[in-house]
């Protein structure tokens, strides 16, 4: 049996409708004629026993077998169906044969035009009404004219009036089975038709679905891959360029522009832009007024995205002259927090390019490179706070060293110095960036890389080691003087009087710092008076 394709569901509703129909009657076919088989042997038994004809007889018996042959055998289905209105058909004449019109072969003529219509096609149940009306016509002249009687002589005698009744009703029932059919094949071709209406319209949403779906995944990807490049760069030259760069490749923008706010906020800087005209905008030092009219302004005080209007082509041209394929932008704040920090700016050849269906997944773009920017902008400012700091430190060793070296001499030799000596090594000791020694060694070879690498790793821990040991003896003076300094203070504090905390302080004073004379006066007179 052969099903429509789910292709064909949709190609034409009418030729659906009939391909669906004639499955069922297909399917329908093989149950039908096992039903008639089985009541058929019921109803066969009675009545070939109570009838005297053997032409009736015969008649039975060929029609039910006919059906046992084309159930049991896989015929087509039209010749299954065409044996089996013949049986009815041949029934019905039986009957009219043996009681006449007045007879129950009106029922049988009746089922043939229902089962030729329902079975086959409202053509061939109106082909089996005129063959109902002919065979009623025929047999009725026949019987009326004397030249057959009924098998039965007990059958009522019929009139012309009962034949012409019995044709009328006959036509009056095919009429009203077969248009009522037809009407219901036409409403269940429309309904057919609606149906693939809708199913045409939920295939077409669904494919717009899948459209957009693809659409927003694409997009969505190619931000990630945006935000993921735009955070792993940490110099702000490098990354509002390359920023830039990777926008305009993955969304195929015709200009795009990086604004970020000056220290006033009111001026909102160009710093980096693609193209000639970005290029000329920058020479120009380009800046867009806050408190202005325009999409950039709007963008960061509503911080929010804005989009030029659908049907401002014209207008965009205008805007600048330098960007005159613009066909539309969309201008997106850099947000950190609450802040705006700039706007980023996307130009586009195609109309209608940016919506606001897709203006969220830009401005979580925009946010991205918002952080980029700050953490940039952080990473330098920590870069030179670190360079400073090494700076002082270094300030700070050179001062601490130069002032010991002044005081000692820090100077350590062994062996003596052979002008025959071809290998001379010098490593410096070397501290936080910072110079403070050098190991002069020779020898009568030349040094090897290994030998190299080992005066040089004991060049670094002998620095460390000097470093900690000049902490520890500055910490150990430190604590020294602290602790003298505390010793003196509680003598001072001890005195009763004046005079008492006067000589206590030279006393400790002149001891301790092994002055040779020590004078202390108190005056309010202006000694440069």
């Amino acid at each position: 049996m052969e099903r429509p394709t789910p292709h064909s569901l949709f190609a034409n509703p009418e030729d659906t409708t009939r391909q669906l129909y004639k499955n069922w009657r297909e399917g329908f076919a093989l149950p039908l004629l096992i039903g008639v088989l089985i009541f058929g042997a019921i109803a066969l038994i009675p009545a070939v026993a109570a009838s005297q004809s053997i032409l009736i007889k015969s008649v039975f018996i060929t029609s039910y077998l006919l059906t046992v042959v084309v159930t049991l055998i896989r015929f087509p289905y039209v010749t299954r169906m065409s044996v089996f209105l013949l049986g009815i058909y041949v029934l019905g004449i039986s009957e009219l044969l043996t009681h006449g019109i007045l007879g129950d072969s009106l029922f049988f003529f009746l089922g043939l035009i229902i089962f030729s219509t329902i079975l086959l096609s409202p053509r061939t149940g109106i082909s089996a009404m005129i063959l109902d009306v002919a065979t009623f016509i025929f047999f009725g002249w026949l019987m009326q004219s004397g030249q057959i009687a009924p098998l039965n002589p007990q059958a009522s005698p019929a009139k012309v009036e009962d034949w012409v009744s019995a044709s009328a009703v006959m036509a009056m029932f095919g009429v009203v089975i077969i248009l009522g059919f037809q009407r219901l094949e036409k409403e269940f071709l429309g309904a057919q038709k609606q149906i693939d209406a809708t199913l045409n319209a939920l295939r077409q949403e669904r494919s717009n679905l899948e459209i957009k779906v693809q659409e927003r995944t694409d997009q969505l990807r190619k931000i990630n891959e945006i935000e993921r490049v735009v955070t792993s760069i940490l110099d702000p030259d490098e990354l509002l360029p390359l920023t830039v760069l990777h926008i305009e490749s993955k969304f195929k923008c015709y200009y795009t522009a990086l604004h970020l706010l000056d220290a006033t906020g009111q001026w909102a800087e160009l710093k980096e832009a693609s193209g000639e005209a970005g290029k000329v905008l920058k020479e120009n030092k380009h800046r867009v007024d806050i408190d202005g009219k325009s999409l950039i302004a709007e963008a960061i005080r509503t911080k929010s995205a804005q989009i030029a209007p659908e049907k401002s082509s014209d207008k965009i041209t205008l805007d600048n002259p330098l960007l005159p394929y613009t066909r539309s932008k969309i201008a997106l704040p850099l947000i950190i927090g609450d802040n705006v920090i700039g706007a980023l700016e996307m130009h586009s050849t195609n109309e209608n390019e940016f919506s606001h269906l897709n203006a969220d997944a830009y401005q979580t773009m925009a946010n991205g490179i918002a952080i980029a920017i700050e953490n940039s902008r952080l990473f330098r400012e920590a870069q030179q706070s670190l360079l400073e700091m090494r700076a002082t430190q270094r300030q700070y060793l050179l001062g601490a060293w130069q002032s010991l070296t002044s005081e000692k001499n820090l100077e350590y030799a062994i062996g003596d110095s052979d002008p025959a000596n071809t290998g001379e090594i010098q490593i410096p000791l070397a501290l936080r960036g910072q110079t403070i020694g050098q190991i002069n060694m020779e020898s009568s070879g030349e040094w090897t890389s290994e030998q190299k690498s080992l005066i040089e790793a004991i060049a670094a821990q002998a620095t460390l080691a000097l470093e900690n040991a000049r902490l520890v003896e500055e910490s150990q003076s430190a604590a020294a003087q602290e602790r003298l300094a505390n010793e003196i203070i509680a003598k001072v504090w001890a005195s009763a009087n004046m005079d008492s905390i006067l000589q206590t302080a030279a006393r400790e004073l002149g001891r301790s710092l092994e002055a040779t004379e020590v004078e202390i006066e108190l005056s309010m007179e202006n000694k440069d008076d």
